[in-house]
């Protein structure tokens, strides 16, 4: 039986996991554990991992059900649950502040990535705890989104996605600014950046200035973590109350090269 240890990151949130072979069987104890540690910390980071695709997608059901991603061009072939994230075939950094896959009506509970290949420095990913980014809010703002809903779609100039891609996911849907976590039962704030492109009730152009202003308040260093990759690490971060951003800031003549999973959620409710 595996026996990991969970230690905490630093003084805001996040844990990382220290002991564990996602490429062996989990017992259910752990497997339990595990699973409570992401809801207590947010963000996990599993160490020193040697993974094919399968045994990555095998590993990650661990803590749901791996789902199908946009972009199909980037799946891979052998493991169709494991998608490429790169800063090749003009696949932009998403260097903004967003949640995955909110054009979807139930998108993911959790995105985990997987660091392949990296640049000598840099390439580092963010985070964001969005229950406190809702505490962040002046008193007006909150009051303005407490019923505030986004309508979600796939960014228009994006030119990774696919005809089958805007065909199956470009509907759309509608999200809560302010959702509920289903197992926390805590407010958190909620939304994609880019892919919000309209709010109920506002004036289109008006919708992306609002949403940076959210981001200006919401975001701080108190309520931030910055992970610095190392080749084998696996970070799993809860979807329903964090943001995440990629920090462009490296050689792009260098690649950089994650596996991204993403596991089934619910639909968002206030």
């Amino acid at each position: 039986m595996q026996h990991p240890t969970i230690n905490p990151l630093g003084d805001t949130f996040g844990a990382e996991v220290v002991g564990l072979d996602l490429s062996q069987p989990i017992e259910p104890a752990v497997v339990e554990e595990l699973n409570q540690a992401l809801l207590d910390n947010i963000v996990l980071v599993i160490r020193d991992q040697d993974l094919t695709a399968q045994e990555f997608r095998n590993g990650m059901a661990n803590f749901g059900e791996p789902m199908l991603q946009h972009r199909e061009a980037f799946r891979l072939p052998e493991c169709p649950d494991v998608s490429r994230i790169i800063n090749r075939e003009k696949m932009r950094p998403a260097a903004m502040w967003h949640t995955d896959h909110t054009n979807h009506e139930r998108p993911p509970k959790a995105t985990i990535l997987y660091a392949r290949k990296l640049p000598a420095e840099g390439g580092d990913t963010c985070f964001a705890n969005m229950y406190a980014g809702l505490d962040n809010l002046s008193e007006d703002s909150r009051a303005q989104i407490e019923d505030l809903v986004t309508l979600n779609s796939m960014e228009p100039n994006n030119p990774t996605y696919s005809a089958g891609d805007r065909d199956e996911f470009a509907q759309a849907v509608r999200h809560p600014m302010v959702r509920t976590h289903p197992e926390t039962g805590k407010k958190a704030l909620y939304f994609h950046v880019s892919k919000a492109l309209d709010i109920d009730g506002m004036e289109t152009p008006k919708v992306r200035p609002f949403l940076d202003d959210l981001l200006d308040q919401a975001i701080k260093p108190e309520n931030s973590l910055r992970h610095h990759w190392t080749l084998g690490d696996v970070v799993i971060c809860d979807n329903r109350c964090a943001v995440h951003r990629a920090d462009p800031n490296y050689d792009q003549a260098e690649e950089r090269l994650l596996w991204r999973i993403i596991l089934q959620g619910d639909k968002p409710v206030k």
